[in-house]
């Protein structure tokens, strides 16, 4: 076929249309417009759910651990906490300080009275471990042949009345063999450095019979 000003000869070089010939540019200032608030509407959307998931953690902890003394109901233990907080409340007396303080030096020589304690073990027939449950507790030394737990109706858990004075507590090698406590009992005694000589202990069980 020969070729004409309407037919190119199909054996010639052929044109390549280019579509960008006839699409027109867009500004690159709308892009980038675009752009960047895609990249600000996905980071809000991030930041939303970021506080989202803070506040069911927040719930969660609140709940199960508690804080600041509220909450906890879940696995925090909040029922041991009440009971410890009633069994302080409950205590008085001059002794409820002493047992309180971190530091008891201040303390020995002086009168110590408690009533209403409670008891967490029972080293022996002659020595008992005091205080609120969960507290760290401290040792009573029940002086005289017939003041031991057993006359007096004590036993772990038991609330007794106390009447003594405090005193400086002895090296734990002594207070193993003077009053037959344990290794770790002795060596706590002596870590706190003051223990309790009590001259009459009485069972709020006891002290309640006519």
């Amino acid at each position: 076929m020969a070729a004409s000003p309407h037919n190119a000869d199909p054996r010639g070089p052929q044109r390549i249309r280019d579509n960008r010939d006839t699409e027109p540019l867009r500004d690159t200032r709308d892009v980038d417009r675009e752009v960047g608030g895609g990249m600000r509407y996905g980071w809000t959307w991030i930041w939303v759910w970021l506080l989202i998931l803070a506040f069911i953690v927040a719930i969660v902890w609140f709940g199960g651990w508690g804080w600041a003394g509220y909450g906890g109901w879940w696995w925090g233990d909040r029922n041991a906490q009440v009971t410890q907080s009633a069994a302080v409340n409950m205590m008085n007396g001059s002794g409820v300080a002493v047992l309180n303080a971190t530091n008891k030096q201040p303390f020995i020589g002086h009168p110590f009275n408690v009533s209403d304690v409670p008891v967490q073990t029972v080293a022996n027939d002659h020595a008992v471990w005091v205080g609120a449950n969960g507290a760290t507790p401290m040792l009573v030394v029940l002086t005289g042949n017939n003041n031991t737990t057993a006359n007096a109706n004590i036993s772990e858990g038991s609330r007794i009345n106390i009447n003594g004075t405090l005193e400086k507590a002895p090296p734990a090698a002594q207070a193993k063999q003077q009053w037959s406590l344990s290794d770790d009992d002795a060596n706590r005694l002596e870590q706190q450095g003051a223990y309790i000589n009590a001259t009459e202990v009485t069972s709020q069980v006891t002290s309640q019979q006519p």
